[in-house]
Formats: structure tokens, C-alpha cells, sequence
């Protein structure tokens, strides 16, 4: 075998750990769905302090991936229960219905990243 092989082996080999599912912080089964609308300024704050805290924790950043924005203007389920509310923050453990955490309205990185924290497995 030669070097290059043998250097690509385990360069995939790293890649695979470093980026797969036995490389996720402890946080592979977190659930974030963000609700807002166009044309909202404390939803677009609280976007830029979700995108600070998930990025600047690497063992956030499966949780980053994964996150689903919906727009409330186009869901009439979450139009009716969060039209006065937005933004909104959904965090829960997919493995656990009852582990629900809503944040509400106004956005703090401090804050978020420790109710983050408080899921690690």
C-alpha cells in the first residue's frame, strides 16, 4: 500500500469520526425550530444571536444543521398560537416529548447557550 493511500484511509477515517454521528457533543439529539416571520426586526436579532451561540460552540453546530425555520405567516397552526409571540425558540430532545423549552421575544446569548447546555448527553 502506498503512503497516499494509506494517508487517504485514514484522512476519511478522521472525517467519518469529526463529522458523523459519534462526533456530535453530546447534542445529536437536539431539536431547535425557530418561528418568525419576514420583515421582523426581533425576529432577525434573535436569529443573529441563535447563529452567535451555535457557532461559536462547536458542539452546537449538528444542532445548527438540523434547525428548522418556520415562517408563521404560512403555517395557520403557528400563526395561531404564536402570532403576538415571535420569535420564538423551540428546544427539546427529540428522544423526550415532555423536554420542551420555549424562549420568547427577546434573545440573550448568555442565556441561550446555558439552556442549551443543560441537554448535553
Amino acid at each position: 500500500m502506498s503512503k497516499q493511500s494509506l494517508i487517504r484511509i485514514i484522512w476519511g477515517i478522521r472525517n467519518f469520526h469529526q463529522n458523523g454521528p459519534l462526533f456530535n457533543g453530546g447534542y445529536s439529539h437536539l431539536k431547535l425550530t425557530f418561528f418568525g416571520k419576514p420583515n421582523c426586526g426581533l425576529c432577525d436579532a434573535a436569529k443573529e444571536v441563535i447563529d452567535d451561540v451555535l457557532t461559536e460552540n462547536k458542539d452546537f453546530l449538528i444542532a445548527k444543521e438540523k434547525m428548522k425555520t418556520i415562517n408563521i405567516n404560512k403555517d395557520q397552526k403557528w400563526w395561531n398560537e404564536y402570532c403576538f409571540d415571535i420569535p420564538v425558540l423551540h428546544i427539546e430532545d427529540e428522544n423526550k416529548p415532555d423536554s420542551l423549552v420555549r424562549i420568547m421575544h427577546f434573545f440573550k446569548e448568555d442565556e441561550l447557550n446555558e439552556i442549551l447546555k443543560k441537554f448535553k448527553k
